[in-house]
């Protein structure tokens, strides 16, 4: 593997391992986004985000998440890409949803992973998150 060496802060934050789309891809130490079944779900807890803790919702940096090893929270904000890499439609016509428990978005990915070609999953995916407790 190449030695991986950086000059200056700014090659440190904007390092990436390749220069292409993954079906997996890490952000900032906050989140993450996946590919299933040609849909892309990205699931983000870090500063900003529609998140249950308040503190790092809106009183912690943007890049705090950096400076942890483990970093993590008890709900996230979801966004999901159609087969055609547009953003999904929430109720209300958001195209994120927050405080979204992980049960949840296991549920979510389920419904993305067993999704007939030609089918919109986004009234199953509403009701998952009107149905979650």
């Amino acid at each position: 593997m190449e030695d991986l060496k950086f000059k200056t802060a700014e090659e440190v934050m904007n390092w990436s391992n390749s220069n292409k789309e993954h079906s997996f891809r890490c952000d900032e130490n906050s989140g993450f986004q996946m590919d299933i079944n040609e849909f892309r779900i990205s699931i983000q807890f870090g500063p900003g985000n529609y998140i249950s803790d308040a503190d790092i919702r809106h009183r912690t940096d943007q890049d705090a998440p950096m400076s942890f090893r483990h970093w993590g929270t008890d709900t996230a904000e979801v966004l999901i890409w159609n087969r055609d890499s547009e953003p999904i439609k929430w109720e209300g016509g958001d195209t994120v949803v927050g405080w979204v428990k992980s049960d949840t978005v296991a549920r979510m990915i389920g419904c993305l992973a067993s999704c007939p070609q030609g089918e919109d999953p986004t009234k199953s995916l509403n009701q998952i998150i009107q149905a979650q407790s």
